[in-house]
């Protein structure tokens, strides 16, 4: 849908990133919806997204409120390192894998499974147990 660029100029003036692109800066990287920005926790939690991205510098998007932050898509399969326990993100939930047959009953693919940290894994509100 989106081709990357091997190569991508910084932007240094102020802009507006368009609703649905992210944009990363020196800090952080920012989903971009309605002229606000949300922080994402992490790198893996923006590989979960596949956003395609703006670089640019923290001034030329200042005008551009941070409100909030963004954890893991619904649909990622996390694990947390801390204890092993696996979790899909659902309804920006994490429901807990109690039984391996949960992987076959739905489809989901233990290849993709991210492992993360256990603050990354608590950015989540725990849901019901699969």
């Amino acid at each position: 849908m989106f081709k990357k660029k091997t190569h991508q100029t910084q932007i240094t003036k102020p802009i507006i990133v368009p609703s649905g692109l992210a944009v990363k800066t020196d800090r952080a990287t920012y989903w971009v919806k309605d002229g606000k920005r949300f922080r994402l926790i992490s790198e893996r939690a923006e590989k979960s997204w596949s956003f395609p991205t703006v670089l640019a510098t923290e001034e030329s998007v200042s005008a551009m409120k941070v409100v909030g932050k963004l954890g893991f898509r619904d649909g990622t399969l996390i694990k947390n390192i801390a204890d092993g326990r696996m979790y899909l993100i659902s309804q920006n939930k994490r429901r807990h894998i109690k039984d391996p047959d949960v992987f076959d009953q739905y489809g989901l693919n233990r290849s993709s499974l991210i492992e993360v940290s256990e603050a990354e894994t608590n950015m989540h509100d725990l849901g019901e147990d699969l």
